[in-house]
């Protein structure tokens, strides 16, 4: 089993932005320290929150993060040109020596969509097509590619990657009709673990893994990511009493946008089915059920707006210490 940690780089607009970023980098080596295996940057346009881009995120986090894996969780495929994109993760794979992943999405949000001009509906082709093409580059090889919305006529790319075809790329999707697309395009699926239906991850694991099948594509082996929210304090009381008014927070600012008003209605749902605040025994419990589910990379949100640094890296610490041994 594998333990990520999202650098969750969204801040207030009024609260000085240099600051967070060099909380958030100490927090990044001390997770690099305690043999986290992977760190994963987020992509939001015109957001209610500061949010710095990925891609320069991933550059600021390369020296910083050892052997981890970096990783975008997810990049919103339909606002960028493919292009772009393979170049800049051809050298991001150059200059992490390989460490890099490529994680993508359709996008939800309306006025991102709206400010690069992307109709809704387009979403999904267009994240199709860009995979497609993407790997196409990343071969190294003269691209002819007559797109619908990005046709090229004997293009090759100015930067191999290192990674032999490319860095893996994973593709975030909650539908079922997106999950077999994700199997059918990525390497893995980044399946989103905070739905407060108990049995939308396994009734969608089993989704992914009959369109791999019935593509003769392998489902041993691979990449099982899932994304959660974890705080590990040393009671799950203790846990519950710190950490549940920042998690309340972060997702009452998410709740402004349309499409996830629910999870601000539902708060209390998520709190029980999803969101993991708990002492190392409970957490190992829980993780322990998405293991035999078939999850094997937990990637997990270490605190919430407003959290003090101290407190997330406690919380990352003890949960290294306690409940890493039970699944390494």
């Amino acid at each position: 089993m594998k333990f990520g940690i999202m650098a969750s780089h969204q801040y207030p607009h009024d609260e000085d932005l240099r600051t967070h970023l060099d909380a958030l980098f100490g927090t990044v080596e001390t997770a690099a320290e305690l043999g986290y295996d992977s760190v994963w940057t987020i992509n939001h346009f015109l957001s209610n929150l500061a949010t710095p881009q990925p891609i320069s995120m991933m550059g600021a986090l390369i020296p910083r993060t050892g052997d981890m894996m970096l990783g975008t969780g997810i990049l919103l495929m339909p606002m960028f040109h493919p292009v772009h994109i393979a170049e800049e993760f051809a050298t991001l794979d150059q200059l992490s020596g390989g460490r890099v992943v490529l994680g993508v999405g359709a996008g939800y949000r309306e006025n991102e969509l709206a400010a690069f001009g992307v109709d809704a509906d387009s979403r999904f082709r267009r994240l199709d097509e860009s995979l497609r093409l993407i790997r196409a580059l990343w071969s190294g090889e003269t691209v002819n590619h007559d797109g619908e919305f990005y046709p090229l006529t004997d293009a090759r790319i100015g930067v191999r990657p290192l990674t032999p075809g490319g860095p893996p790329i994973w593709v975030g999707a909650g539908g079922k009709v997106a999950v077999r697309r994700a199997a059918r395009l990525g390497d893995a699926w980044y399946a989103p673990g905070n739905s407060p239906r108990p049995t939308f991850l396994p009734d969608h694991l089993a989704i992914f893994d009959a369109e791999r099948e019935r593509l003769e594509l392998p489902t041993d082996g691979i990449e099982r990511p899932v994304g959660l929210e974890v705080f590990c304090a040393p009671t799950t009381e203790q846990a519950v009493e710190q950490g549940l008014a920042y998690a309340r927070g972060e997702y009452a600012t998410y709740a402004e946008y349309p499409a996830l008003r629910w999870q601000r209605d539902r708060f209390d749902e998520l709190v029980a089915n999803t969101l993991l605040l708990g002492s190392p025994e409970m957490l190992i419990e829980r993780i322990g059920a998405l293991r035999d589910m078939g999850f094997n990379h937990i990637i997990f949100r270490p605190g919430w707006l407003g959290m003090p640094p101290e407190m997330v890296r406690a919380s990352l610490r003890l949960f290294a210490r306690e409940v890493f041994p039970a699944f390494r």
